[in-house]
């Protein structure tokens, strides 16, 4: 919510904040059954906050770029692991707002909103901590969809989904095979860095515009 509040101001188009409120309203309706049966209104809050006290680990069963680190330096990330979390909740913030900075010189089209959406959402799934492999749900649908509009980022989107498709496969048949996430992590950070590249430095193919006519039909 904040990230697309910032969006907005940054481009000077105030025309549609009242749509925002329907934020909250979707995130409570969707809990409701954790409601009724007991939990606390403030959990859609909080329940990030404790994940990130409660497990200390850096990245849970998904292939991002904590994982790499905790995979790469594993006594390192284990002795100071409060530094490296705040660290990179900063570091996730610094990137969201310098990506939305150099967008305020560029059309916000209905397509480039998809785009930029993804990306926002992969930002946060890739470097945040503590994120596990159902985080990453909501990035494969979108990057699917993005895929389905732009040629460039059917490669992306294949690789990405294949891989957590896997890694939530695992999780959920309990099954005991060995996945190895560093390679998986490298890969993944190699498939963000080429979906930013493609939303910042080239943004708007062609073969894009006919989505602003199916959007606003």
């Amino acid at each position: 919510m904040l990230r697309f509040n910032y969006v907005y101001w940054a481009r000077h188009d105030y025309r549609h904040w009242y749509q925002f409120g329907w934020v909250p309203v979707t995130v409570y309706a969707m809990n409701l059954p954790g409601f009724l049966a007991g939990r606390s209104l403030l959990t859609p809050l909080t329940i990030y906050a404790g994940q990130t006290s409660d497990y200390k680990e850096l990245a849970l069963n998904i292939a991002n770029f904590p994982k790499f680190l905790q995979l790469a330096f594993p006594t390192a990330v284990l002795d100071h692991y409060e530094l490296l979390k705040r660290g990179l909740m900063v570091l996730t913030c610094l990137i969201l707002l310098a990506g939305f900075w150099y967008l305020r010189r560029l059309d916000l089209t209905p397509q480039r909103f998809l785009v930029v959406a993804t990306w926002s959402f992969w930002t946060c799934t890739m470097f945040l901590p503590s994120m596990h492999d159902r985080y990453s749900y909501f990035v494969m649908v979108m990057l699917a969809l993005v895929a389905l509009l732009d040629r460039r980022m059917i490669g992306v989107a294949l690789v990405s989904i294949g891989i957590s498709t896997v890694l939530y496969l695992r999780y959920l048949l309990n099954a005991d095979a060995a996945v190895d996430l560093w390679p998986l992590a490298i890969i993944q950070i190699i498939n963000y860095c080429g979906f930013t590249a493609g939303t910042f430095l080239h943004p708007q193919p062609e073969y894009l515009h006919s989505f602003r006519s199916i959007t606003t039909d």
